[in-house]
């Protein structure tokens, strides 16, 4: 690994190990697919000590390594302030989670006072606009740390960032106006709204704010099912109350389907069925969708009010893992890579003949043929994936125990279902076909053997005689009057 990156990665864990409490175990990663545009408001005013920004800078990072940084996932911008707001980054600065742990490690104080209105009239003004990277279709956040107390108006401002959608987490250290940083946190504040002793103590939040942050990205999820991509369908109705409701299965179709499995980071739907996983127990969303399946979202498709659910049975849906072989010569063949968040190789080096089996049938291929490992010339980290959890019949994501570098792929050839065919059915039929061919060829050719045309003896006849039929045609006219 990257000595840099690896660096960068351990700033989250040796803030903890500093303070002597090991959270590497229990730390929380969001395996949403949904997109989000997060800013974070970070004060750096001078009553900010420097052992204490440090503090900010392995929380901050501790924060951005918990999700799926990249274009069409999770952007991350930052503002820092004092006097005055200063953009560090732009959302679509950095597009890589590599990038971004390496502009926070080189982020510097500013110091000065605490003028968190200005930050977030700023926030509104500069950040969250489509000119440097807010999308459309993206989930708006904003995340505030600050140590004291404003010294500018921040009710107004506040105000303006949550009409314009965007959600507000407030996070208060030390010598905070209590008052003041509930009003600027968005509803419901159990969930919005830290409050902290020390600098120190930002640790002991990181898990619970990755988990609050990753519950308000999601709107739809698969619920009683064997894996992540499948189960009964549910969508949150109310983002305050986390209330979750079953999907009607009245007019929901396969194109509903298609854009349910795209959200949710799997493959095309195999099955869909109604209360497939259970009848249901929460009460049916009454709401119709009309997607045209290429939209990234379920929120996205168009959507009707209905006022009943005439068949009441729920929608029950599985997709296929999200899994895919690159580089060969066809779809059953080349480079194992599979989707978490991002399309990455798999590490090779622990992989078994038992678990490609597994894989090549997730392909919709018949079995495998060869399995192999090579060195990625790359330098992609590779995702690192229990054998034996794959061969138990677990999802692929469930499976994924972490990332690797510098380590094997696996390469991997499965029999192609078309070969399938030709071996055992247009291989035997093309045999069989020739051989009836073969055979009336001989048999005719025997009959000609045994039946040839008289005409043709008479001629050979007069060959041996050594006379044409033209010059012994008169004779035998003679002998014939003769006899008479």
């Amino acid at each position: 690994m990257d000595p840099l990156l690896m660096v960068l990665l351990l700033l989250w864990r040796s803030g903890l190990l500093a303070e002597g409490r090991d959270h590497s175990t229990g730390s929380q990663e969001c395996e949403t697919t949904a997109k989000a545009d997060i800013v974070l408001l970070v004060d750096g005013s001078g009553s900010i000590g420097r052992s204490d920004f440090e503090i900010i800078r392995s929380f901050l990072a501790g924060m951005v390594s918990n999700f799926n940084i990249g274009p069409d996932r999770v952007q991350i911008g930052l503002i820092q302030y004092s006097n005055n707001p200063r953009t560090e980054w732009h959302l679509n600065t950095h597009q890589t989670k590599y990038s971004l742990l390496k502009a926070i490690a080189n982020l510097v104080q500013l110091t000065g006072s605490t003028n968190t209105g200005r930050a977030l009239n700023s926030t509104l003004q500069n950040n969250f606009k489509p000119n440097v990277g807010m999308r459309a279709d993206s989930k708006k956040i904003a995340v505030l740390i600050t140590d004291g107390e404003a010294n500018d108006n921040t009710l107004l401002p506040s105000q303006k960032l949550k009409d314009a959608g965007i959600e507000i987490y407030a996070i208060g250290v030390t010598r905070v106006n209590k008052k003041e940083l509930s009003y600027i946190a968005s509803d419901p504040k159990e969930i919005h709204l830290y409050y902290v002793s020390d600098f120190s103590s930002l640790l002991d939040i990181a898990d619970d704010l990755t988990i609050n942050i990753c519950n308000s990205l999601e709107f739809v999820r698969l619920v009683n099912g064997t894996s992540l991509c499948s189960g009964r369908l549910e969508v949150k109705t109310n983002q305050s109350t986390q209330h979750w409701s079953s999907v009607c299965e009245d007019d929901f179709d396969q194109m509903d389907a298609e854009v349910v499995c795209r959200e949710l980071g799997c493959g095309a739907p195999s099955v869909l069925q109604g209360a497939l996983y259970r009848e249901v127990e929460a009460p049916m969303w009454t709401k119709e969708f009309q997607c045209g399946g290429n939209e990234s979202a379920l929120l996205n498709c168009r959507s009707s009010d209905r006022n009943t659910c005439s068949s009441r049975k729920a929608v029950g849906l599985t997709c296929s893992d999200p899994v895919r072989l690159v580089g060969g010569w066809s779809r059953c063949t080349g480079t194992l890579e599979v989707k978490q968040g991002d399309w990455r190789p798999v590490d090779g080096s622990d992989q078994t003949w038992e678990s490609a089996s597994v894989y090549c049938r997730k392909l919709s291929c018949s079995s495998p043929l060869s399995v192999g490992r090579r060195d990625d010339s790359s330098n992609r980290s590779a995702w690192k994936i229990n054998s034996d959890c794959v061969q138990s019949g677990s999802g692929l994501r469930e499976c994924v125990t972490q990332l690797s570098w510098s380590s094997p792929v696996l390469e991997l050839t499965c029999l192609h279902p078309a070969a399938v065919i030709i071996r055992l059915v247009v291989l035997p039929l093309t045999l069989l076909l020739s051989t009836i061919v073969i055979y009336f060829i001989m048999k005719v050719q025997a009959t000609r053997g045994q039946m040839s045309d008289p005409q043709e003896n008479i001629e050979l006849d007069y060959y041996n005689l050594g006379v044409s039929r033209a010059e012994g045609a008169p004779a035998e006219e003679e002998g014939h009057q003769a006899a008479e």
